[in-house]
């Protein structure tokens, strides 16, 4: 499996798998153990995603060791009782249902990049990275101008921004201008949403090309747009595959996910990439935290 170094000197894979969109609120251990059998090691969840404790139960039921497994959570909303206020209760409650002692990736998310007590929020993820308690911190959704307004009070930088990433939305002005300042500081991509043109915004101008390049390789579409996202324009560090997705992408009945050689071991020409990347020009499509893009600096 290839892994990426970020700017923290720690490591991470380049593929994972994302318990978010579908499996909300679902009991998902099944899942997230065939990933995991599938040689996945890196997990990313969320406390809206409402499914840790069954990210815990498939890490012990799984025959590996807890120290090979990259775990991604985030700082968010798990119900009413205030504990989204404060980064430090969130983690810990995300771990005990983990059952695991440490994360390997805690994120603060875009919906606190615009508030008052910005600086605090990050100050704590930055005395929790001190602890232990996580090997590395990063955002999720934040924006150019949040990056640098962050800037002003960080002692660490974000290692990592993870954000929508795919043909139909990489081309748009303020996320070209993300990505400049993101590769000033190092910050790398974790990437969701890779597999938009196939699921999210279909018939688009992407299809064919993605179609011809698959069959020229020998592989599923759905590799084809990976790889793009791994790859293209720096390309991001990480990219997410949605389990759910992937399962039911040709039998509703099927119960394995590809493999993760599959998915990692995909390599495009630069020519592919640059006519994936021109086809997807052709449309513009964003599904996640649209209204706080629509209000993004050009």
């Amino acid at each position: 499996m290839s892994r990426v170094q970020l700017n923290d000197g720690t490591y991470m894979p380049s593929t994972g798998i994302n318990t978010g969109n579908g499996l909300v609120g679902l009991e998902c251990t099944n899942l997230i153990l065939s990933a995991l059998n599938a040689g996945y090691r890196l997990i990313d969840t969320a406390p809206d995603h409402q499914n840790a404790e069954s990210v815990g139960a498939a890490l012990q039921r799984w025959s590996g060791d807890r120290a090979d497994v990259y775990i991604v959570s985030q700082f968010g909303f798990r119900g009413g009782n205030g504990a989204e206020q404060d980064p430090r209760t969130v983690l810990l409650e995300e771990m005990k249902l983990m059952q695991v002692s440490y994360l390997d990736m805690y994120l603060l998310p875009g919906l606190y990049a615009t508030s008052p007590h910005l600086a605090d929020y990050w100050k704590t993820m930055e005395q929790l990275q001190a602890e232990g308690l996580t090997r590395s911190i990063g955002v999720s959704d934040f924006r150019a101008e949040d990056i640098l307004e962050l800037k002003k009070s960080w002692i660490t930088p974000p290692a990592v921004n993870q954000m929508e990433y795919h043909p139909y939305v990489y081309h748009a002005p303020n996320m070209l201008r993300l990505r400049s300042i993101m590769d000033t500081e190092h910050i790398k991509v974790i990437a969701y949403g890779p597999l938009c043109p196939m699921f999210r915004s279909k018939d688009g101008p992407v299809d064919p090309v993605v179609a011809r390049i698959a069959d020229r390789h020998g592989v599923g579409q759905d590799e084809v747009l990976l790889a793009w996202a791994t790859q293209y324009g720096g390309g991001a560090a990480v990219t997410l595959v949605n389990v759910l997705m992937e399962i039911h992408r040709d039998t509703p009945r099927k119960t394995e996910v590809p493999s993760n050689e599959a998915v990692d071991g995909m390599m495009l020409t630069q020519e592919d990439l640059d006519q994936i990347a021109e086809a997807g020009k052709g449309r513009f499509f964003r599904f996640a935290e649209a209204e706080v893009w629509r209000d993004a600096l050009p």
